[in-house]
């Protein structure tokens, strides 16, 4: 049966070591790099105790600790770098090329890891300068720090609702975990609402989870062969069908 304009041929055994299979597990390589990035992002800002009411007590408690305040947004570039890497080899996947999935994901993911990086240079940026700051300059790097931060989150909670589609109509492994993609992406647009602050850290651990738990499953394969088998089982069907 012809192949359909503009779509890839299926992957067969030989490509299972070509670049587009191998995109998939450096892919999930960096979506593990950027969990454990984001979960040192993390401890760097809750031992730092920046947090505070006013934009002064926050800029005299990152001074006094602009290390761990540093290692927070260092952790954050990381992260932010790791998901638009990752980003851009989900693109060059069987995933992507057979159509099976959209490449709305990858972008969404890039999207965020930018946000996510340029959040975490304005942290490093006040770490370097909090004894120093003061006034407009001070508010416009903490607001810089603060926005990019939460479009990046929203961005990577788009990307999650995205894929939980995708995710379900592929069934396998995968179905099980699209409730849960659609639910934490769905929380993670909270993140605009002061009054769900109390979700934050708990919407926070699932994106880490998920980044694990997803990254995990591209590194070792098993996503890139369930597609691989979906593909060649639907061609199989149209040329005994045309037979």
């Amino acid at each position: 049966m012809p192949e359909v304009a503009g779509r890839a041929p299926p992957p067969t055994a030989a490509a299972a070591g070509s670049t587009p299979a191998a995109a998939a597990r450096y892919a999930g390589r960096l979506l593990i790099l950027a969990a454990l990035a984001l979960a040192v992002s993390v401890i760097g800002r809750v031992s730092a105790a920046a947090d505070h009411a006013t934009l002064a007590e926050t800029l005299a408690a990152i001074a006094e600790r602009s290390g761990l305040y540093g290692l927070g947004g260092g952790g954050r570039v990381v992260a932010g770098l790791a998901l638009v890497a990752g980003a851009w080899f989900l693109l060059r996947t069987w995933i992507i090329r057979q159509r099976l999935g959209t490449p709305l994901v990858p972008y969404l993911l890039a999207v965020a890891g930018a946000g996510f990086a340029v959040s975490g240079a304005g942290a490093i940026a006040l770490a370097a300068a909090a004894p120093d700051l003061g006034g407009a300059a001070a508010e416009t790097l903490d607001g810089i720090h603060g926005i990019a931060g939460k479009i990046g989150f929203v961005a990577a909670g788009l990307a999650l609702l995205t894929a939980a589609r995708y995710q379900w109509k592929v069934g396998g492994q995968l179905r099980r975990i699209a409730p849960v993609s659609a639910v934490l992406g769905l929380a993670m647009q909270f993140i605009w609402i002061d009054a769900a602050t109390i979700m934050h850290p708990i919407v926070g651990t699932g994106f880490f989870v998920w980044l694990l738990v997803v990254g995990a499953m591209l590194a070792t394969g098993r996503v890139e062969r369930h597609f691989t088998a979906m593909v060649t089982a639907s061609a199989t069907r149209g040329r005994s069908h045309v037979g």
